[in-house]
């Protein structure tokens, strides 16, 4: 096997590992961070993460830019231009990180403005130096993100995941610490702060020393500028979206109703991001693999075959939990952080179920990008993702989050389904009806094992960890067989045999 492939896979396993102990630790902690914080701290924590989220957009998309530029002179071997791009971005990158300071100082000096009427005033108080802290961890980001990303695209998987490993269990652990030393929301921005700071030096180290790839200050191509902010114009604007879908709610929510309603609406949107770290786990990894394909001019029956490889590894995990999620979802949000969240569950299900048609299909998004035919998918995104902020804003009086919910889910049936499965048929070459006869070659066993497990659970009642846990366990067990035997291909049974294969060989050698 090539050391290319080897870290293929075993970046595959490490970010399953990863993604399992990231979504398990949460469950564990969160109740206890609840408890501590209370309902109103934790939604101003959250409100202030969500208002420093907006200067992350000064970035102006240039993320997926340093991938796609530095990624074609390595394909050339043209090492020294190479260094010279990412002198380029890290330059870019600090210029940005300067200006992200200076925005989120003076943000934080005139949050009175926006949340006068809605917080006290030791809670804007805190809320300034919430969003200090969290303003300088943003631009330390920007400074260093161009070494994480040289990682990526040396596809040093196993180093990158390792990384994510670390922070993933040391970040809970540590925020807990703060909180029980009696230091709350700042304590949490500044321990988060201190373990990204850690996480730079080691990709710094990691790039120097490793792959001996260091930025180069002298003869940057700034001759490449036009093309560089010609291709992140458009990402940049999905990146406008994004904001507009996931934290403008958030950002009404606290200036029409209060911290306490962000904080149960920012539990639902909780699980939402749990699925998309699933469903995002393989598509992230072969990310800088679809750009080579493209450069080396891939036809369309090969993307289009990845594309479906992919959407359906990704529709058997997102499947499983949000068919899970459907029938033990509301629960276990009782269970876990108890009645008072309760409208959480629903926020949950209006925005996991529409968001489930991009998730498996988020390969597409790299083979448009990396065929700078992104244009039209942003376009389309922004217009819609305003007018879900609009809506948005006249709803929540009326309906409260619910609203705010329904409206994110009407906007991403619309353009991330409709529109955008037109786009890739259309447009990009990808076969989609072929696609979706696929998933629904796949959807016997979540469409028997949903209409099962609600007819049980409408006459049991689940009311205890070791109920959810029994019933949980029973609907995993059931559902396996009935997707293997009826959904899944040879390639990917292959690829839950292949590991269990090699774990029993090494316990019958023992």
């Amino acid at each position: 096997m090539s050391k290319e492939k080897s870290q293929l896979k075993s970046g595959v396993v490490l970010s399953y590992l990863n993604l399992i102990i990231g979504n398990l630790v949460p469950f564990v902690y969160t109740p206890l961070m609840l408890s501590i914080l209370g309902q109103a701290e934790y939604g101003l924590y959250t409100l202030a993460h969500t208002i420093v989220g907006y200067l992350s957009l000064l970035s102006f998309g240039m993320g997926s830019a340093v991938i796609r530029y530095i990624t074609k002179y390595k394909a050339t071997g043209e090492k020294k231009k190479m260094q010279q791009m990412f002198g380029l971005f890290t330059f870019l990158f600090s210029v940005l990180a300067f200006v992200v300071l200076i925005l989120g100082v003076i943000l934080s000096f005139n949050i009175q403005l926006f949340y006068g009427n809605t917080l006290s005033d030791a809670e804007l108080s805190k809320m300034r130096i919430l969003i200090i802290l969290c303003t300088i961890n943003s631009a330390l980001t920007f400074v260093f993100t161009t070494y994480s990303s040289i990682v990526l695209v040396f596809e040093k998987y196993v180093f990158r995941q390792i990384l994510n490993l670390f922070t993933t269990v040391l970040s809970p652990c540590a925020n807990i610490i703060v909180l029980i030393l009696g230091f709350s929301s700042i304590g949490m921005v500044l321990a988060t702060t201190g373990l990204n700071v850690l996480g730079f030096v080691a990709n710094i180290f990691y790039c120097s020393i490793v792959l001996k790839v260091k930025p180069e200050f002298r003869g940057m191509p700034f001759d490449e500028l036009k093309s560089i902010f010609s291709f992140c114009f458009f990402v940049f604007i999905a990146s406008v979206v994004d904001m507009l879908f996931w934290a403008t709610d958030k950002v009404i929510i606290g200036a029409t109703i209060g911290t306490v309603a962000v904080a149960v609406y920012n539990i639902g949107a909780t699980f939402n991001s749990i699925v998309t770290s699933i469903s995002t786990t393989i598509s992230g990894v072969l990310t800088p693999r679809i750009t080579n394909m493209v450069f080396k001019n891939a036809t369309n029956k090969e993307l289009t075959d990845l594309f479906i490889k992919v959407g359906r590894l990704q529709y058997i995990v997102v499947a499983l939990v949000l068919s899970g999620f459907i029938v033990f979802g509301r629960q276990f949000i009782n269970i876990w952080v108890g009645p008072d969240y309760a409208e959480s569950y629903y926020v949950a299900l209006l925005t996991l179920i529409p968001v489930a048609i991009p998730l498996i299909q988020n390969t597409g998004i790299s083979i448009v990008t990396a065929q700078n035919k992104h244009r039209f998918r942003s376009i389309v995104y922004l217009i819609i993702a305003i007018v879900n902020a609009v809506s948005t804003y006249f709803i929540v009086g009326i309906m409260g989050i619910i609203g705010a919910a329904v409206c994110s889910a009407v906007s991403y049936i619309i353009g991330q389904g409709l529109i955008m499965n037109w786009y890739y048929w259309k447009k990009t070459g990808i076969d989609i009806p072929l696609f979706w006869k696929n998933i629904m070659k796949m959807s016997l066993a979540p469409v028997v094992m949903l209409c099962l497990g609600l007819a049980v659970t409408y006459f049991v009642s689940i009311d205890s960890w070791f109920m959810l846990f029994t019933s949980v366990f029973i609907f995993i067990i059931l559902y396996i067989p009935i997707l293997w035997f009826t959904g899944m291909n040879n390639y990917e049974k292959e690829t839950v045999k292949s590991p269990l294969n090699i774990i029993i060989k090494k316990v019958k050698r023992k």
